[in-house]
């Protein structure tokens, strides 16, 4: 079976890179790791690293351009890139060979830990990381694979620690706005930069940007989904009218996701609560939408926010019911929500 190439740039990781590295152990024949610039003790430990390979390479404002001099670095048929804030939790060779032998682009699992507003919450994603040699990267930023092979998905998971109480946005929008100088038509850019925008809390901005997305897109792209749920997310915290007519376009292709019902849910509570005037006919569909993220759950679907088909839900159904002085049905989901170990639900109990 042919050889395979890990392909890793890093700047400034001296918390992270020994356990990456770490975690590779037979996953990859040769490991290639390209520097940008590292000004912590990065370039000393992996001075000390006798399989790994040492480039240098001055940063240009473009992650394509990195990971591609990394790719050109590589020996191996098969190149298998992973940043340096992430680590192997779960994988074994034979189902890279296997993607290997039917030529096709691997794509792994990525769980990504997160903070917001005190609390932690972890995120799933599919990510094409593994390609043949001869393919390369476009995109200065959330680069993708310039490829039309077919991608599948692997039994290869990593955990990602890269945004876990950090705000890369500082970094990622200026990027992102020289890209869209470029290309002013280009959805992704515009779905990358309302995302970015959001988690700075800048909305109108991130709203604004959003829906150029949504303009622009087609249904089938691949992040289609993730665009929808973050028009949900900003549309919430803006309590903005046109958020409705996005979920009514949208019930049937994101009917089989659970994170849609969830910010849905969401986004009701705080409308109804906004618009008092409005509320009644709205008040229902609060509880439809948790509701139908449970239901959902329990045949094949998608949940990219763990717990959004579980505990997220229960809780929120509980934060309703307590709205409306249904106090028996409030602790009863309360107590399913504390029974997944979610702490939230632990307290509302202790507080009613």
């Amino acid at each position: 079976m042919g050889k395979i190439s890990l392909a890793l740039i890093t700047k400034n990781e001296q918390e992270n890179i020994q356990i990456c590295l770490n975690s590779i152990g037979c996953l990859a024949d040769e490991i290639v790791v390209v520097d940008t610039g590292s000004t912590d003790s990065t370039l000393e430990i992996l001075a000390k690293q006798p399989r790994v390979k040492l480039f240098q390479f001055e940063w240009k404002n473009d992650f394509s351009k990195a990971r591609n001099y990394a790719i050109d670095q590589c020996t191996g048929d098969y190149i298998l890139v992973l940043d340096a804030d992430e680590y192997i939790t779960f994988g074994k060779r034979s189902e890279l060979e296997k993607v290997v032998k039917q030529n096709q682009i691997g794509r792994i699992k990525i769980v990504s830990k997160f903070k917001k507003d005190g609390e932690e919450f972890e995120a799933i994603s599919y990510i094409s990381r593994f390609f043949p040699n001869s393919v390369r990267y476009k995109g200065a930023i959330h680069e993708q694979l310039n490829s039309n092979l077919p991608r599948v998905d692997m039994k290869l998971t990593v955990s990602h620690s890269g945004y876990f109480d950090k705000d890369k946005s500082a970094r990622n929008i200026p990027i992102l706005l020289q890209e869209l100088e470029k290309h002013p038509n280009e959805a992704y850019f515009h779905y990358q930069l309302g995302k970015e925008y959001r988690l700075s809390k800048n909305f109108k901005e991130s709203w604004t940007h959003l829906q150029q997305a949504y303009e622009l897109v087609n249904h089938r792209d691949a992040y289609y989904n993730k665009l929808i749920l973050e028009l949900l997310q900003t549309g919430k915290e803006l309590v903005d009218k046109e958020t409705i007519s996005v979920i009514h376009k949208n019930e049937q292709i994101l009917n089989n996701v659970t994170d849609f019902h969830f910010y849905k849910g969401l986004f009701y509570l705080d409308y109804c609560l906004k618009h008092l005037n409005e509320a009644i006919p709205l008040l229902p569909k609060i509880e439809e939408s948790f509701t139908a993220c449970l239901e959902i759950s329990k045949k094949k679907h998608i949940e990219y926010l763990s717990g959004t088909g579980s505990f997220l839900a229960l809780y929120n159904l509980g934060v309703y019911h307590e709205a409306i002085g249904s106090m028996v049905k409030a602790k009863r989901y309360y107590m399913e929500s504390a029974r997944f170990g979610y702490e939230p639900a632990k307290k509302r109990l202790e507080a009613i």
